[in-house]
């Protein structure tokens, strides 16, 4: 025995050696565990990894089979102040701190509501353009928050849609502004999240087509009675054509859009340069009927005009019908019920259920809606669940 002993003395120390470490690894975990047995690794520990979304002619698609957008704006956390904190702000403002639990929170609502898309904004000012003001500013601490929000969304099966250039100053979309808006946010946001999963598409700029800010008479930009709208168009069109240029370049799989506050924009006013029908791999678009006032009212425009539901059905047959052929999916439509406004919740439900079954009978692949109601049991009220 003790000449076996001495010819395998090193194999029995290193086996002895590999045990004790096992034994005090697991010890560890239990301890870890606070006393608790050890458990494998959840799959809330974890980014959850979904498909990306691609495209089929008229259809959205997921793993190969169709995918219908359901889903809301997700502005801020649902115990934010509506007036303080009215946006997500990633870290940016003081007054509106981060609160990672309360978007938990939101998320795991939302998911039991058969939500599985929202669409997050991306302030210029928080994701890269706070260089232009604060000599202190990093964009890394945004990113991070953006990419826990995604992290989040995505454990819980819901795709983000981020839009970019939000609060983007609307004096500075000429050739000579390009550079500012491509280097300090659409390039550092963009190459962040290139091929990563769990995201729809890039929203690529927010109602372009209202130029307000601008000129009150181009709220449209296709308004024919004010000269100045149609170059306004133009040069909004080429700055578009320049941030989907970037944005192909550095994600070129990821799909691409544009949320117009009138669907017909993407094909006129007729005499400029560009159609936007042909920057996009979906067609995105808003709808609110008769109120609130300050936003794209269909009811009241001289090209709609005919009210809900007819002029949803309307913006969605013109967009299905276009060439090239391409998935439409509403990204802004709600109906506020506030004291200011004629609809009441009963109203509410019953005009979301007719837009709901307008949209399908259309064959458009799903909506984001807006909302008015900060409660989502009252937006939404088992609107999307199976």
């Amino acid at each position: 025995m003790s000449s076996f002993f001495r010819r395998n003395r090193r194999a029995c120390f290193r086996t002895t050696t590999v045990i004790s470490l096992l034994f005090l690894s697991l010890l560890l975990l239990l301890l870890a565990d606070k006393g608790g047995l050890w458990r494998p690794i959840s799959t809330t520990d974890v980014p959850a990894m979904l498909a990306p979304v691609t495209v089929r002619q008229s259809h959205l698609l997921v793993n190969g089979r169709r995918f219908e957008v359901r889903g809301t704006n997700y502005l801020r956390p649902s115990t934010d102040d509506p007036v303080l904190c009215y946006r997500l702000q990633f870290g940016a403002d003081g007054q509106c701190p981060w609160n990672l639990p309360a978007i938990q929170s939101d998320l795991d609502h939302l998911q039991a509501l058969g939500v599985n898309t929202i669409r997050v904004f991306l302030n210029f000012y928080a994701f890269g353009g706070g260089s232009l003001v604060n000599p202190n500013y990093t964009i890394e601490q945004p990113l991070m928050l953006l990419d826990s929000l995604i992290a989040e969304a995505n454990q819980r099966g819901i795709y983000v849609l981020p839009v970019l250039l939000t609060k983007y100053p609307q004096d500075r979309l000429g050739p000579e502004d390009y550079e500012l808006a491509l280097e300090l946010h659409v390039r550092p946001v963009v190459r962040h999240l290139a091929g990563r999963p769990g995201i729809l598409g890039w929203d690529l700029f927010n109602e372009p087509d209202i130029g307000s800010p601008i000129d009150i008479r181009c709220w449209d930009w296709h308004n024919g009675d004010f000269p100045l709208c149609f170059p306004l168009a133009n040069e909004r069109k080429h700055f578009l054509r320049a941030v989907h240029a970037e944005v192909k370049r550095l994600d070129p799989d990821r799909l691409t859009t544009i949320g117009l506050a009138f669907a017909k924009n993407y094909f006129s006013p007729e005499g400029t340069d560009l159609r936007l029908a042909d920057l996009v791999d979906f067609y995105t678009f808003h709808y609110y009927d008769n109120e609130p006032y300050d936003s794209g009212r269909y009811a009241a425009h001289w090209y709609y005009g005919q009210g809900f539901p007819t002029d949803l059905r309307h913006a969605i047959g013109e967009l299905t019908a276009l060439t090239p052929t391409r998935p439409v999916v509403i990204t802004e439509l709600g109906f506020p019920t506030d004291a200011d406004s004629t609809r009441t919740s009963v109203d509410l439900q019953r005009d979301l259920r007719l837009a709901w079954h307008t949209i399908r009978a259309e064959h458009a692949q799903g909506m984001l809606l807006w909302p008015f109601q900060d409660d989502p049991e009252e937006l939404m009220d088992g609107l999307f669940r199976p």
